[in-house]
Formats: structure tokens, C-alpha cells, sequence
């Protein structure tokens, strides 16, 4: 331990009845350690004459134990709430917010050009499921560490920015829409909103729950799979499959994915596995 540590714990009191000893037979030859000491005193007297002159309210103690106690107001839980969002907003990747933007940019003047407004109705998942990917975790989060270590729950920083992410992307697929109006008949894009929406929830939720158990490359690969393997042709050694049993699983497939309550059903158990698995640490696969 050096001199100038000796000085203070001397100061603060809090050497042994040995160390003290010792440090006195030094000190009385240090003029060095003389003058800290007068110093570091001078600080102690200082601070002591400065909490002498507050005087705490009563029954202080009491009325912070009631407060903390308190059920929280719902105007305080709303600030509690937005001051989570305004926090967690500028921790999502930058990049996805133009990225996602100029995805379904291309996908409306691809739409206008082919006359085929479905082709929305392909990308707008696509680009939900890669953008709720990277929402959460160490590989894009360089402040992952940091903000596990403060007392907000990691579900609720998760939930967080997944609201702030779907939002944008709700908003970027009703503007598409709005768009599309102008070359395409009203009933035809409601129709196509309805059955546009339900598969963007699960699919991105499903990416979401993937890239927290097996990283962030897998899961975008393995929902791009589940999703476009649906219009894919399947075929077996260039030969189309017959088997009927085959044929039924694809045609059940399909269904499944233009079955808007039962994705909309099933997207609220995979987002309520996915905020648990915020709170714990996982094994994950590298892509």
C-alpha cells in the first residue's frame, strides 16, 4: 500500500491498532504525509460541518417506505412507459430503419410495374421477420451488458423495442397500401391488408424467438425458409411429387399461412416465449 492510501485510511480511521502505530512512526518523519494528512482532515472537517447544518425531515424514513410501496399511478406508469421507449429507441439498429423503409419502397414500384399487388404480400414478412431479429442480444446491442445490469427487467427492455419495431413496420406496410390504392381496386387490397398482417405478426415473432436461441443468421434463414416454401414448386429429382399424402401436407401448409386467427392466436404464445427468454442466458448456434 502506498503512502498517500496509508494517509487516508489514517484519516478516515480505519487502520488497526498495528498499522497505526507503524504509519505513526513514519509520519513523523514525513513532511510529505504531514501535509496530506492536514489536508485529507481539513476535507473531514469540512464535510461534517456541511452535514451538521442539514437537517433531515421527519418521519423521512416512513414516508420513502410509503412511496415505494405505493401502486403506481396510471399517468406515472404511462411516463415509466414512454421514458422506456424514448430509452430503448436509439439502442435499435439505426441501419433497419432506412433498410426497411427502401425494402417495401421496392416491393410498392415492383407491385405498380408486374400489376401485382401480392408480391406485397411476400416482402412486408420478409422484412418484419429480419428486422425483429435484431432486436435484442450482444451480436447488436454493444450496450447488451450495460443494460442488463440496471434494474429494468431484460424482458421488459425486449418488449420494449419490439413495440417500438412493429410499429414502424405496421406503419410502413399501411402506407405500401395506401399506395397501392391508386393502381388497385379497394376490396382487393382490404382483402389483401387482412391477409397481409396476421402472417407479418407470427412471422416476425417467430424470428424474434429463433434469433434469441440459435443467433441472428439461422433465424432469418429459417423463417425465410418457413415462409417462401409456400409458393416454392416442389419437386423430387425434377420429377413433381404425386403422393397424395404429400400433396395434402402442402395444401395444409398454405392454408396454415392464409389462416389469419389461428396466426394471430398462435403469434401471442411465441411472443410470451421469446420476453422469457430475454431473462436467461442461452446457448446459441454461430451461423
Amino acid at each position: 500500500m502506498n503512502h498517500e492510501d496509508q494517509v487516508v485510511l489514517y484519516a478516515a480511521n480505519q487502520m488497526n491498532s498495528d498499522e497505526r502505530a507503524r504509519f505513526e512512526k513514519h509520519l513523523a518523519d514525513c513532511a510529505d504525509c504531514q501535509a496530506d494528512l492536514r489536508m485529507w482532515k481539513s476535507v473531514a472537517d469540512e464535510i461534517h460541518a456541511a452535514d451538521s447544518t442539514e437537517v433531515a425531515p421527519p418521519h423521512l424514513a416512513d414516508s420513502a417506505l410509503e412511496r415505494i410501496h405505493q401502486p403506481a399511478a396510471p399517468r406515472a406508469a404511462l411516463r415509466r412507459v414512454v421514458q422506456l421507449l424514448r430509452s430503448q429507441t436509439p439502442l435499435v439498429q439505426r441501419e433497419m430503419f432506412p433498410a426497411t423503409a427502401a425494402v417495401m419502397a421496392l416491393g410498392v414500384i415492383v407491385a405498380l410495374i408486374s400489376k401485382h399487388a401480392e408480391f406485397i404480400y411476400f416482402i412486408a414478412p420478409l422484412m418484419a421477420a429480419a428486422s425483429l431479429s435484431i432486436l435484442f442480444g450482444p451480436e447488436h446491442d454493444p450496450a447488451h451488458e450495460l443494460a442488463l445490469s440496471t434494474p429494468t427487467s431484460s424482458w421488459k427492455l425486449l418488449l420494449a423495442r419490439l413495440s417500438i419495431v412493429s410499429a414502424y413496420n405496421l406503419l410502413l406496410a399501411l402506407a405500401a397500401m395506401l399506395v397501392l390504392m391508386i393502381a388497385f381496386p379497394v376490396d382487393l387490397i382490404g382483402t389483401l391488408t387482412l391477409g397481409l398482417l396476421a402472417p407479418m405478426a407470427f412471422l416476425s415473432a417467430l424470428a424474434l424467438l429463433l434469433s434469441m436461441w440459435i443467433g441472428t443468421n439461422n433465424a432469418i434463414a429459417i423463417s425465410y425458409f418457413l415462409w417462401l416454401a409456400q409458393s416454392i414448386p416442389f419437386q423430387v429429382v425434377g420429377v413433381w411429387t404425386t403422393s397424395p399424402a404429400w400433396e395434402s401436407f402442402l395444401h395444409a401448409y398454405r392454408e396454415f399461412w392464409h389462416s389469419p386467427m389461428l396466426l394471430l392466436v398462435l403469434t401471442v404464445p411465441v411472443l410470451f416465449v421469446a420476453l422469457l427468454s430475454a431473462n436467461r442466458p442461452v446457448f446459441r448456434l454461430t451461423a
